[in-house]
């Protein structure tokens, strides 16, 4: 029906104005049924509406809205369950309740899919707490969940009904534009260095999107299990191509046929399944799979290369056969998806989705300060009794999670309620004394949302809201300026709290998480980097893989963090940092990292090669974890030894005892595998190098030091 009006109208709703309707609606709808009903707690499903919608939901399914009461359910469960345990023991219901909720609110923050649900499990557990009162404990949490999930049941029906969002379109839109970068980056892999460079930057943005795109995939026809196996073969295809694209065009390269004799008919069959697996999004047609290839090396013309050119072709021609074989594995699962029948396809082999991010040192540090804050937030208000009660415990502690260690600042959010306390005012007293019917008061409720959702930035649209609910909307209303202003002076606390210890005990200035997360990002490769060395010289140990795991699940996240807080730096205090050069240098990081992580796959892959034991066996010169670990420990450019300065000379220096640890083996001892994969090895690990000294060549122009000194 409302697809229908829609197509009667002249003009289109935009996405952003679809939201804004559906969220005021329901926020409209959250009070006005209560209200009818009698029911007591409407302010309740008020908030919860309006926590889902600042949570930033795209959308809405019965799936999600089932999986958000379940939330509410254990929140009320084990709130109450605490109540029960500590009827006349407060600080030891406090103290056991803090713990709990900090738990919930670290997983919320670890968690990579739909955080509402932990939120609400989380505030559910604190809003079931009747600011220490024992009379009719149950019944009051028992309204307080009951309105709760009628909210999520307010919310998700009118998702679900008043235009609805199709993710399925989105995750093919997703994969369709990736195979179209693939397409342009197989075509360009011999191309200037730049446009390489900026095709790799597409592929890393593409495929990015096409990870969060798996989120929402419940809604899709496609069963889970196999998107993620389409999603794996989507990121092998981009490993095989980005190692292809990697170095410059070689001199042998146009004689590439005198080599490998059937190298023009790998090229071919790769690009025609790079264009059929673009296209059969939307066309849906059958691809024509080909055979598994094999290929021919003239051995004789190969000989007379050198051992570096060996390697780079070798290296190139193996990455090449592994994008055929992923475009084919992905082409046959495709096949399976669009076919008219009902088929499914083995996805033992795919690694599980990792939906939590463990670990992460940031979400450790926010959990403990929403436990301070939380703490805080109770001994202010036993000792001073404020309005509102427990409620400003439960406010500050749950939204601490949308401002520690988030580009949020309490202090905006300040401004931000400011202006909404202006509005609320006005609206308080000229609009609300006057309304006698309950669809003046729905109107109102919905203009107010409305003015929330779409006119105020999408981050700070829950604290513009917070006005609403100073009004104290209920069946019976009583106009005491007094109470309105208490009540506002009950908001202003809570949100001075969170300002205070956006600071304290952690900094987040900008600068300091940049430097902070700079100087991890290279202590993690480092741990990537010496595991693969130590394994394969047989030194591996428990604690080694214990770390290289973590750095292993970790550095990307790293690197997208970098990029965060490096373009939140007000660069107007620091003159020797230009925003530019800050930019591109995350970006360079952002390859390396990739790098990295692809070369660590490789040693792992790698470890019982015998060839590559006794090539570092011979090899001489120092290894550039060396120089990583330099950089971890936050020195600049300048303050390294003097043998990583000079980067011409590294690489002629190392290419030059390569050549003498190879010239002293006898090839004949090992098999064609292991040569290849000596190869392979010494090409990616080149392709590592350079692409460190690019990040150092930009290192060169950023005094880091500067952004650890006071701007003030």
């Amino acid at each position: 029906m409302v697809e229908k009006l829609t197509s009667l109208l002249f003009f289109s709703f935009s996405d952003k104005l679809k939201f804004s309707i559906k969220a005021s609606l329901s926020m409209a709808l959250a009070y006005l049924i209560p209200l009818s009903q009698g029911w007591a707690q409407a302010q309740t499903a008020a908030i919860t509406v309006m926590l889902i919608a600042a949570m930033g939901a795209v959308s809405e399914s019965i799936l999600k809205g089932t999986m958000r009461v379940v939330g509410t359910i254990i929140g009320a469960i084990i709130g109450m369950t605490l109540i029960a345990l500590f009827p006349q023991e407060r600080m030891l219901y406090l103290l056991s309740l803090s713990v709990v909720v900090t738990i919930v609110l670290y997983i919320l923050r670890a968690y990579k899919g739909d955080p509402t649900i932990f939120m609400l499990t989380a505030m559910t557990m604190m809003m079931v707490f009747k600011n220490g009162e024992v009379d009719d404990v149950l019944i009051y949490g028992l309204d307080r969940t009951y309105m709760t999930v009628f909210g999520i049941f307010i919310y998700t029906v009118v998702g679900i009904f008043l235009w609805p969002v199709k993710v399925e379109d989105a995750t093919q839109e997703s994969a369709s534009a990736l195979s179209l970068v693939q397409m342009a980056l197989f075509t360009h892999r011999d191309a200037v260095e730049e446009e390489r460079s900026t095709l790799l930057s597409s592929l890393l943005e593409k495929e990015s999107a096409l990870s969060g795109a798996t989120k929402d995939i419940g809604s899709t026809d496609i069963d889970l299990s196999q998107w993620h196996s389409l999603v794996y073969h989507y990121k092998n295809t981009n490993a095989q191509l980005t190692l292809l694209a990697l170095h410059d065009k070689e001199a042998y390269s146009e004689r590439m046929t005198t080599y490998i004799p059937n190298y023009d008919v790998l090229v071919r069959e790769i690009e025609t399944l790079l264009e059929d697996i673009q296209n059969v999004w939307d066309k849906k047609e059958e691809i024509v799979i080909s055979q598994m290839f094999e290929i021919r090396y003239d051995t004789d013309e190969i000989r007379k290369l050198s051992h570096l050119e060996r390697a780079s072709l070798v290296s190139a021609m193996q990455d090449m056969k592994g994008v055929h074989e992923e475009l084919r594995l992905l082409a046959i699962k495709l096949n399976s998806v669009h076919s008219p029948l009902p088929t499914t396809f083995n996805t033992d082999n795919i690694p599980d989705n990792r939906r939590f991010l463990w670990g992460d040192v940031e979400h450790l540090k926010g959990a403990l300060v929403s436990f301070i804050i939380f703490w805080v937030a109770t001994l202010f208000w036993i000792t001073m009794n404020p309005p509102g009660g427990f409620t400003i415990v439960a406010l500050a502690t749950g939204l601490s999670v949308l401002t520690t260690f988030t580009p949020i600042k309490p202090a905006m959010l300040i401004v931000v309620f400011t202006f909404s306390f202006v509005f609320a005012t006005v609206m308080y007293i000229v609009v609300l004394p006057h309304l006698h019917y309950g669809w003046e008061l729905g109107l109102f409720i919905f203009f107010y949302s409305f003015v929330s959702f779409h006119l105020v930035n999408p981050k700070m649209t829950i604290f513009f809201l917070l006005g609403l609910f100073t009004f104290n909307i209920m069946n019976t209303m009583y106009y005491h300026f007094g109470i309105f202003l208490l009540i506002l002076m009950m908001f202003y606390l809570f949100l001075i709290l969170l300002h205070i210890f956006y600071y304290i005990p952690f900094s987040t200035k900008p600068e300091r998480l940049f430097i902070d997360t700079k100087n991890r990002f290279f202590r993690l490769a480092s741990t990537l980097l010496e595991r693969g060395r130590k394994r394969q010289e047989g030194k591996d140990s428990i604690a080694m893989q214990i770390a290289a795991k973590y750095a292993e699940l970790h550095l990307m996240t790293t690197v997208k963090k970098m990029q965060l807080w490096g373009n939140k730096i007000d660069t107007s205090y620091f003159n020797t940092i230009e925003k530019s050069t800050l930019s591109a240098f995350t970006k360079e990081c952002e390859k390396f990292a990739y790098l990295v992580e692809l070369l660590y796959h490789r040693d792992m892959k790698m470890g019982d090669n015998t060839l590559i034991a006794q090539l570092r066996k011979n090899y001489t010169l120092p290894y550039f974890t060396e120089l990583v670990d330099t950089y971890a420990e936050g020195k600049n450019v300048q303050e390294v030894d003097d043998f990583w300065q000079d980067e011409t000379k590294i690489v002629k220096q190392v290419e030059t005892s390569l050549t003498q640890s190879l010239e002293s083996i006898d090839f004949e001892n090992y098999t064609r595998k292991e040569i290849a994969q000596m190869y392979e090895n010494i090409s990616l690990r080149r392709n590592v190098w350079l692409y460190l000294f690019k990040c150092q060549k930009l290192m060169k122009k950023l005094d880091f030091k500067t952004l650890e000194e006071s701007r003030f």
